[in-house]
């Protein structure tokens, strides 16, 4: 059970109940969740859960058979690859929430994953924020790119002044992006289903237009419906780049340009997301407006992306009104 962790297929006929699982059950559990992501993430988690099942309890055979002490091996299992507990609380999450499905249709009797103990939420390697310093550093490195390069300044720019993830830069639409009494909104579909409309930042919404200038200048169609960032080029199919642009391109986008930026510490688009948080929180921005504008449910996850040290020097103490002596008397 301590071999490491597998990639996994995407369906969940590695487990068969009676050789074969209703196509009809499985449309109606996956398509319950809004966000392609989540459907996605969930089919991943629960499959791997279902090889488990078949590599270490190969006599189990049908869903009643499954019990408490399977999910907890399961557990033992990731925790034993040095998986990190976010993740082993998603994966026992979205198989608790299969069960309660098979539960609901009357397959199961009761949820096996009830009350089984998931470790403790702390973050092992957590995303590195990048200091406003670097930020500047690095937009100005990008300033001058004309050409394909374009694409590049604007997912950078697009990242570090809107916080939105790599999914919803990726989804993003011609018509998601426009203007408004007198300001440029882009309309985001973010975790969990939520309909986001962010106002974004004068300079980015040139460097996005600049962007778009580029490809209507190569006679590229642009239609409402097209993807706002997309591959400038498609090795595989020359003729094909109206399409998203690949979570694979945005990732080497950060991580190069933050490298000849020479930020050397682990960088990923998420790391774009940290910054804006921290840099809006240190700028004095409300805590409860940044959670609404980035799509949180709760401020305290906004807080936990929150990756830079308070100053010392911005203690509350140090506004206390009966310590300050020349506070103005009645």
């Amino acid at each position: 059970m301590n071999s490491p962790i597998k990639k996994t297929t995407t369906d969940l006929h590695a487990f068969k109940e009676h050789n074969s699982f209703n196509a009809v059950l499985e449309y109606e559990f996956f398509h319950n969740f809004e966000s392609p992501h989540t459907r996605k993430s969930y089919r991943l988690d629960i499959s791997q859960f279902f090889e488990f099942l078949r590599d270490n309890f190969a006599l189990i055979n049908s869903y009643q058979e499954i019990e408490r002490v399977h999910l907890v091996a399961f557990r033992n299992w990731l925790t034993d690859s040095d998986l990190a507990p976010k993740s082993i609380n998603r994966k026992m999450a979205a198989n608790s929430s299969f069960f309660d499905f098979l539960v609901e249709k009357n397959i199961i009797q009761f949820n096996p994953s009830t009350s089984i103990k998931r470790p403790r939420q702390e973050v092992m390697k957590p995303t590195n924020d990048v200091s406003d310093e670097q930020i500047r550093n690095l937009l100005e490195l990008v300033e001058t790119l004309k050409g394909p390069g374009l694409l590049h300044r604007a997912v950078l720019y697009t990242l570090f002044t809107t916080g939105i993830r790599k999914a919803e830069l990726t989804n993003l639409r011609l018509k998601n992006f426009f203007m408004k009494d007198g300001f440029y909104i882009i309309e985001v579909r973010a975790k969990g289903g939520k309909q986001l409309t962010k106002v974004i930042h004068p300079k980015c919404a040139e460097v996005i237009n600049e962007y778009l200038d580029y490809l209507r200048s190569t006679g590229e169609p642009l239609h409402q419906e097209d993807w706002v960032f997309r591959p400038s080029k498609n090795p595989l199919e020359p003729g094909h780049i109206i399409k998203p642009l690949n979570p694979k391109s945005v990732d080497y986008i950060i991580k190069s340009w933050c490298r000849k930026a020479g930020i050397d510490q682990r960088i990923s688009p998420h790391s774009a997301r940290a910054s804006y948080i921290g840099s809006a929180l240190e700028s004095g921005t409300d805590l409860y407006k940044i959670s609404r504008d980035v799509g949180h449910a709760s401020v305290k996850t906004t807080e936990e992306y929150n990756k830079r040290r308070q100053k010392l020097s911005d203690s509350p103490v140090f506004g206390l009104g009966f310590m300050t002596k020349d506070k103005a008397r009645d």
